[in-house]
């Protein structure tokens, strides 16, 4: 399954811009006044759940810019609330994945555990440097104090104790989920007989997973999913065994000397991700000082759905003695590719040298789709053998959490990757063996941390990205982070911090980022990215550059109020044709573009059963050169304005509706706006609004019996003056899409 198609409706929700005159600016200042708030409310303290500032905080980071395959981060949030960390015994990486804690107030909480002894409460976490009031009632829902606290105690060994089998298998929670999705207004991919019609399959996207687990410590995992279009059939030649694709693992973690065992699929996350991170992770956004910051857990189990982004094998890390971990993989599968392979019947050529006529790779596949003849011979065409490992020295104590080390990766592939056509393609990396080499390093002290690593890739390009995070006191924090990745850094496994976040090649530039808290109820966080492309990228010409400012404002009169501005721009040079001195002619040249939007939204909780929620929100778009642009356009600047009123409402314990109606108004596409929307669990979706229409959902979630989750959503988008929506085999006649989704849930 591709990332696109979970985010629901990017780049054809809305479409078909329209021309015409109107002051958006005007408008959102008319809407405006819906946003006005009650500074306070008096409710009980467990307004609609624990959860509700922790969905917020990761809606607003995944909302501006995520990194890599937004489903497995909901998943990690998921499986933390279903199973809470022990803070006496999780590690500074585990504790960073709470996105209100991160990895400075992770490695704090290890450091003080380390210095004064385990927890004996949670409320105990507030005596932690840095762990506010907000941050604790936002991490709350994630964490937990172990069964005993004599559990904390370490063997003699200096390593976790290893549960016995009869606890396991006496402990297993088995969790199951089915999922239906469609979209009932079908593309013309869909009509016609099924001999002629362009898709194979029907229109359903159907997933099934069974998880059993115990603790955070073992893991066994099936998941299985059809995507929209895919023929539901059983067929070895494509590795087809009725739904498209399959994944499964068995997983031991922090047992005895065992710091991960993985039989099956798994992904690898090591160091900053410049050479090897097989996962997601945040990139630039409001969270300033936080968000760009990796911390690799090493090997994990993998389950889920995006279909290029694992690998399949065995993967083992071991600790030799207490802070040395060493670390070996394997895995062997096959990826999506296109294969050339041309017609040799007529050149019988002896002085041809061998295999100057043997197939090659032209692409890779990326976005998981086997719904017509021509992407299901794709499917699998590539075998990737890969080995690697590596070594890692991990320090805590009282005063200093880090780790060094390094890792190593090799890749063999069945059949040659062929070099680039194209003058951007010039240090592709083509051939059939690859290895990438990393070191990398990483420390937090109470004043700050520091960290940064270095990769060389297999055509000999040297990649490097570091920085500093400083506490300057007063509740202000400072992020800056360098990145220099020549064009012959080739990272085929990795995904490191940058402007194209996972490229990791062909870029430089300085990051800084503040966060500045004046008071309890007042958070601003801003950064400044410059940043520039030293060799040519896809279709612009030269070298080029840019840079990206964020502001973004959170008031929390509150706890049951929140009130956020944002405001983002973004300049960058793109291709424009220049006249030449011949005339008739052009050249390639370079031109600014900028993109800016401006957001307000207020959230409240009006009541134990009831949240509101208010947004405005104004976009610009100013092209290259008012010359070139699209007359169709009507005007060389574009703007575009969104407002939605959202709604969460508990009539009953068992019972939870989440409501929204959005409309929107742009001159175009490149004006869209994004809005994040509440969906079944485990679906991302964002959709990317553009034209002028209206855009309603309504999400039902049941639990009528213990364990059991029942959940529905329907959505409709409409547009206005337009006769078809999106292109293609996808398109839809009419000015209406419709989109329904159900799954039930059962943990025992």
């Amino acid at each position: 399954m591709r990332v696109a198609d979970r985010v629901v409706c990017r780049g054809g929700c809305g479409s078909g811009g329209e021309t015409r005159s109107t002051n958006h600016a005007t408008r959102l200042l008319s809407l405006a006044a819906l946003l006005t708030l009650p500074a306070a409310a008096q409710v009980p303290a467990d307004t609609l759940g624990t959860s509700t500032e922790a969905e917020a905080q990761f809606e607003a980071l995944v909302e501006d810019d995520l990194a890599g395959d937004p489903t497995e981060l909901l998943e990690l949030l998921e499986s933390l609330r279903a199973d809470p960390l022990d803070v006496n015994t999780a590690t500074a990486e585990e504790l960073a994945q709470v996105p209100a804690l991160g990895a400075v107030l992770g490695a704090a909480i290890v450091r003080y555990r380390a210095a004064t002894g385990p927890f004996t409460s949670l409320p105990g976490l507030r005596q932690v440097d840095g762990v506010t009031a907000d941050a604790y009632l936002d991490a709350r829902p994630y964490l937990t104090i172990g069964p005993t606290l004599d559990t904390v105690a370490r063997p003699a060994s200096g390593f976790p104790a290893a549960p016995s089998l009869r606890t396991v298998l006496g402990n297993l929670r088995v969790t199951g989920t089915q999922r239906l999705q469609r979209r009932l207004d079908l593309g013309v991919g869909y009509e016609g007989p099924d001999s002629t019609r362009a898709y194979l399959g029907s229109p359903e996207r159907i997933y099934t997973r069974v998880q059993a687990t115990y603790r955070r410590q073992v893991s066994v995992n099936v998941t299985l999913e059809k995507d929209p279009g895919e023929p539901f059939r059983f067929d070895g030649a494509t590795n087809t065994y009725g739904y498209d694709y399959q994944s499964a693992h068995v997983a031991l973690l922090d047992a005895g000397r065992i710091d991960a065992l993985v039989l099956g699929d798994f992904s690898a996350q090591f160091g900053q991700g410049l050479a090897l991170w097989r996962a997601s992770g945040f990139g630039k956004g409001p969270d300033a000082t936080g968000g760009p910051l990796r911390s690799g857990r090493g090997i994990r189990p993998y389950g889920s759905v995006d279909e290029n982004n694992f690998f399949r094998g065995a993967a083992l890390s071991v600790g030799v003695v207490p802070g040395v971990y060493v670390s070996a993989f394997a895995s062997r599968r096959a990826l999506d590719a296109s294969v050339f392979t041309p017609d040799t019947t007529d050149l019988g050529d002896p002085d041809l040298p061998p295999g100057a006529f043997d197939s090659v790779v032209t692409s890779l596949g990326a976005d998981g789709l086997h719904r017509t003849d021509r992407e299901l011979a794709r499917k699998d065409a590539l075998d990737e053998t890969l080995v690697g490992g590596g070594a890692e020295y991990r320090i805590t104590n009282g005063s200093v959490e880090g780790r060094a080390g390094v890792v190593a990766t090799r890749s063999s592939f069945g059949t040659p990757l062929a070099a680039g056509s194209r003058p951007d393609e010039l240090f592709d990396f083509a051939g059939t063996e690859a290895t990438v080499v990393s070191a990398y390093a990483d420390a937090k002290t109470r004043a700050g941390l520091a960290f940064g690593e270095v990769a060389r890739g297999p055509t000999g390009g040297i990649g490097a990205v570091g920085g500093v995070g400083i506490d300057l006191g007063q509740g202000a924090d400072l992020l800056v982070i360098g990145r220099s990745y020549s064009p012959e850094t080739v990272s085929l496994h990795g995904y490191p911090f940058g402007e194209r976040n996972g490229v990791g090649r062909n870029e430089r530039g300085l990051y800084v980022g503040a966060t500045v808290t004046p008071s309890r109820s007042w958070t601003v966080n801003a950064y400044v990215d410059q940043y520039r492309f030293p060799f040519l990228r896809f279709n612009v010409p030269r070298p080029s550059r840019g840079q990206e400012a964020l502001l973004h404002v959170e008031h929390r009169p509150s706890r049951f109020a929140r009130l956020t501005l944002q405001a983002r721009t973004e300049t960058r040079e793109t291709a424009i044709d220049v006249p030449n001195t011949v005339p008739g002619s052009v050249v390639g040249g370079l031109a600014e573009q900028t993109r800016q939007t401006l957001r307000l939204q207020g959230e409240w909780d009006a009541s134990r059963r009831l949240r509101l929620r208010t947004r405005v929100e104004g976009s610009r778009y100013l092209p290259p050169d008012p010359e070139v642009a699209d007359p169709a356009r009507g005007a060389a600047d574009q703007f575009g304005s969104l407002i939605y009123q959202d709604a969460r409402w508990r009539p009953l314990p068992w019972l939870r509706a989440d409501a929204r109606l959005t409309l929107f108004d742009t001159d175009g596409y490149d004006a869209r706006l994004y809005a994040f929307e509440n969906d079944l669990t485990g679906v991302f979706a964002i959709p990317a609004l553009s034209g002028r229409g209206a855009r309603v959902y309504v999400l039902l979630a049941a639990t009528p019996a213990e364990g059991v989750t029942v959940q529905a959503k329907l959505a409709t988008t409409w547009l206005r003056r337009v006769n078809r929506i999106g292109s293609g085999p996808n398109a839809v006649d009419g000015q209406r899409v419709s989109d329904l989704g159900l799954q039930v849930r059962v943990r025992m």
